[in-house]
């Protein structure tokens, strides 16, 4: 699936294989906002090893390698085990990978992408704010971004729409070298697919839908799946329908299974994740909820009530939860600002026009050593707000690359990419149309956005 992080920890085979357990459990975790997801499977994973389960028979499986190195250092620091005994927390590419999913094939990289079609276009992307190391480079190409959604969904045909079907029947034409006519786009993208997976197959290579599909499909060999004592699938109501039949492959060997996630947050659906499946998922013990959000403050979490309505997704899963009853700070939400002072003695209310990006700039120049989270629908939007900061000559990460300088605190960066985090100064910014429809189209966006804030939230609409 698009999103999900390819940068490789390929590591040897070291996992356990073949061990027949007497019982086995599963349990689902959810985990709304702030209630500390993360700290429980962590919890768990430290109560185990406690117990005399092998890090090694620990499969911890993140959406980002990033997110599972995090886990990783937080058990291993906390029982004094090296990290290198944690070789099984990774994003489940990675485990496939090791699984043998690559079938002897080449991993595909920007260079053969390159050979094959010179249209395909590459994004760098930093998993790490600050960290170049963290690097990775996401190919562009709205032919295969489709196929790969379409895989992902295990559709049997790709849906051409709106901006995609715009450039797709560009692109194709720069390739085929014609005028691709307005209703044969299909056509010709069936057409160019086919001749990608013959440049693979020519070449020996494998891409990273390869890689799932080949530990998915029914014949791939049941004593290469591996046996985990603890098997922990983290933020699962992004994985795609490929990758549950992955997961569900896992779950039938381990000994215990923690599926965890929240199906609020689940807005990956549209590069191809099937949040329904994560509430489906069979288990053998009760669910557990979460309740108490350590991060939200009870103005913010009041806001959040009022705003956002989840009810209409069919799949959902009704979880009661409250802000931090300890807080400290009551929280704040701003949506205006005062631009006359009122008078009650001759009955004058005061006047508020709504925020605006150059107040928000305006503020961070007063608060630019606090932590900052500002985060946009689109990159689009993103990169806006970073010029607008650096001509104030502040420092900051856009797209968690360091701008003018890595010394700073305030993070830029579209919704998608703001899940996990919390900080006291939050921004949600929807200045363009595209921002408007895409906050209008899932709520569960606005949704993460909003609840990203301990303290105060700025909330600067489309003028």
């Amino acid at each position: 699936m698009e999103h999900e992080d390819t940068n490789e920890k390929i590591a040897p085979i070291n996992f356990p294989l073949g061990i027949l357990w007497g019982s086995q459990s599963s349990r689902r975790i959810y985990g709304p906002p702030g209630t500390g997801k993360t700290t429980e499977l962590v919890n768990i994973a430290i109560m185990a090893i406690s117990q005399g389960v092998p890090p090694e028979n620990i499969g911890y499986f993140a959406f980002t390698n990033v997110a599972a190195d995090e886990a990783r250092d937080k058990i291993s620091e906390k029982l004094d085990i090296p990290k290198s005994r944690f070789i099984n927390f990774s994003t489940l590419h990675s485990l496939t990978t090791r699984m043998g999913g690559t079938e002897g094939k080449q991993l595909c990289q920007k260079e053969h992408l390159q050979k094959f079609d010179l249209n395909i276009g590459a994004r760098e992307e930093w998993l790490r704010a600050g960290d170049p190391t963290s690097v990775v480079v996401r190919p562009i190409h709205p032919v295969l971004s489709e196929y790969s959604i379409m895989l992902n969904k295990k559709k049997d045909a790709p849906e051409f729409s709106g901006k995609s079907h715009d450039d797709a029947r560009m692109l194709l034409g720069n390739y085929y070298k014609i005028q691709i006519p307005f209703g044969r786009v299909e056509e010709y993208a069936e057409r160019y697919f086919r001749d990608y997976e013959f440049f693979k197959e020519q070449n020996n290579l494998a891409d990273f839908n390869d890689v799932i599909f080949s530990v998915a499909k029914e014949s791939f060999p049941e004593d290469k799946i591996p046996t985990f004592e603890l098997l922990i699938i983290d933020e699962a109501q992004d994985l795609s329908a490929l990758q549950w039949d992955v997961v569900h492959k896992l779950a039938s060997k381990a000994k215990e299974t923690i599926i965890a996630g929240d199906d609020d947050q689940a807005i990956m659906e549209s590069f191809g994740a099937a949040p329904q499946l994560f509430t489906e998922f069979p288990t053998s013990l009760p669910d557990k909820v979460l309740n108490i959000s350590w991060r939200l403050p009870k103005n913010i979490k009041s806001y959040v009530d009022k705003s956002v309505n989840l009810d209409s997704y069919k799949y959902r899963k009704d979880k009661a939860w409250t802000e931090n009853p300890d807080h400290i700070h009551a929280g704040k939400v701003s949506t205006s600002i005062l631009i006359q002072e009122g008078d009650s003695r001759i009955n004058i209310p005061p006047k508020f026009r709504p925020l605006k990006l150059k107040d928000l700039f305006q503020i961070i120049q007063i608060k630019k050593s606090e932590e900052w989270l500002i985060m946009a629908p689109t990159r689009a939007t993103c990169d806006k707000i970073s010029r607008g900061l650096k001509a104030m000559n502040i420092p900051h990460f856009l797209h968690r690359q360091d701008i003018l300088s890595n010394d700073s605190k305030i993070h830029v960066q579209t919704i998608h990419t703001s899940k996990g985090m919390g900080v006291a100064n939050v921004a949600l910014v929807s200045v363009s149309r595209g921002d408007e429809w895409l906050l209008n189209s899932d709520s569960r966006l606005k949704y993460v956005a909003l609840t990203r804030a301990k303290e105060n939230l700025f909330i600067i609409n489309i003028e």
